[in-house]
């Protein structure tokens, strides 16, 4: 039988860090940015604020727009999301522990307005946003990148060194797929996993300045079907200014990259029949104000404690000539529901595992709400005016986290092991790679 994925011959993932959707898409619902009512964002009324607003030294503050655009990495592990969540009681969580984790840091409630986040504006006015996808679990980034390249997860909190578990990368090999990953920085975010440390210098892993010639010129017999693109992560060894949105990076760098994806894709032949969706990792620390959804998940061993939700909500879009302009899904996804999808366009049966089939999240299929492809194509906004950092802002203080040792850790094996091949792959940056 035909579906809409008949009409998908590429697919592109791009994974972005630690940010809420309240945070970066919130303001789509304040009068003051048009009000959408189709949007469960933030609001204006003093009493839905006051009712919201989180406590700091018995002074309440409730979110307004961010005003420096860096601040110091929120802490976002499963310990101090519990105390952002707060005790479950009466089947909600009061959510009113996020400055307390931050240490009295306000910022964390604060968000993001248009014209700071101008791809993802243009994208929401253009393509079709999702305000109800959330982090597979209330966790950090480490577990919750399993989930969506596993459905499943080994360890609840970040390691040093990622365990070797299963990822959709072998699923597709498996299925016969064409992939691929176009990585900014230096290492793809799986150079933390020894069993996958040496692939990434192989041909499956071409840097992002690749991404536009190829998806214009490659002949489609070579031509991946689903695409990863990697940011330049700020807790990776990097040489120019990070791109994932991972504070203490502003998200200045993010929408550039944004904006270089949509433009390679609307540029190619390839555009009338692909899906770009966007998402991120999990919230970091940043207020939200939904509930998560009731959704267990146990550790596959007993590892660790069992789940009993999601984690918070965090921005979802999906960017294609399959959506209508200016919409939102209001169906609960998490980042199992692009396996979802794959299965149902790649998998035996239309499915990908049990384990990912039955969890109780709708599919990334189901976003797609056309039959046929829009013939307009949306012209970005000016990078001229997207807004940068200071030249003269003060040093943030660099991040300091399992993430930073396990990317140092996967340097130094390559390095070691691999010279040649890290040398040839990055041949104009050896000296910064002391290779």
């Amino acid at each position: 039988m035909s579906t809409v994925l008949d009409l998908v011959d590429t697919i592109v993932i791009l994974m972005m860090e630690n940010r809420s959707f309240d945070h970066m898409l919130g303001y789509l619902s304040l009068k003051k940015f048009g009000g959408r009512t189709d949007v469960n964002g933030l609001r204006d009324d003093q009493a839905w604020l006051e009712a919201l607003a989180n406590k700091w030294q018995g002074k309440p503050y409730w979110p307004i727009p961010l005003a420096d655009p860096r601040i110091p990495d929120p802490p976002h592990e499963r310990v101090n999301i519990a105390m952002q969540l707060g005790a479950l009681s009466g089947g909600k969580y009061p959510l009113g522990g996020f400055i307390e984790s931050a240490l009295g840091d306000s910022d964390v409630m604060n968000y993001q307005t248009p014209d700071k986040v101008p791809m993802m504006d243009f994208f929401a006015r253009n393509f079709r946003i999702c305000d109800r996808w959330f982090s597979c679990l209330p966790a950090g980034t480490q577990p919750n990148r399993l989930m969506a390249m596993s459905g499943y997860t080994l360890i609840d909190h970040n390691v040093h060194v990622l365990p070797n578990q299963t990822l959709v990368y072998d699923w597709l090999e498996n299925h016969d797929v064409p992939w691929r990953v176009y990585h900014q920085g230096f290492f793809p975010f799986f150079s933390m996993m020894p069993s996958w440390l040496k692939y990434t210098l192989g041909p499956e892993f071409k840097t992002f300045d690749h991404f536009a010639i190829d998806v214009q010129l490659e002949a489609d017999a070579t031509f991946p079907k689903v695409i990863f693109i990697e940011p330049i992560y700020t807790d990776a060894p990097h040489q120019h200014p990070p791109t994932d949105d991972h504070s203490p990076s502003s998200v200045y760098g993010g929408q550039e990259l944004m904006r270089q994806v949509y433009v390679a894709m609307a540029a190619s032949k390839r555009w009338s029949r692909s899906i770009l969706i966007i998402t991120y990792d999990e919230h970091g620390g940043w207020f939200d104000h939904e509930q998560p959804i009731e959704l267990a998940t146990t550790a596959p061993q007993a590892q660790y404690d069992p789940f009993v939700s999601s984690g918070l909500r965090v921005p979802g879009l999906v960017v294609s000539p399959l959506v209508s302009a200016g919409t939102c899904f209001r169906e609960s996804l998490d980042h199992v529901s692009i396996l979802k999808m794959l299965g149902q366009k790649f998998g035996q049966g239309g499915g990908y595992s049990p384990d990912v089939d039955r969890r109780a999240v709708a599919s990334v299929t189901d976003i797609l709400d056309l039959a046929a492809p829009r013939n307009d194509l949306p012209a970005p906004p000016d990078p001229a005016t997207f807004p940068k950092d200071s030249a003269g802002a003060p040093p943030m203080p660099p991040p300091t986290n399992e993430n930073v040792a396990a990317f140092q850790k996967a340097m130094d094996v390559i390095k070691k092991d691999f010279p040649h091949e890290l040398a040839s792959k990055f041949p104009t940056q050896r000296d910064f790679l002391k290779v």
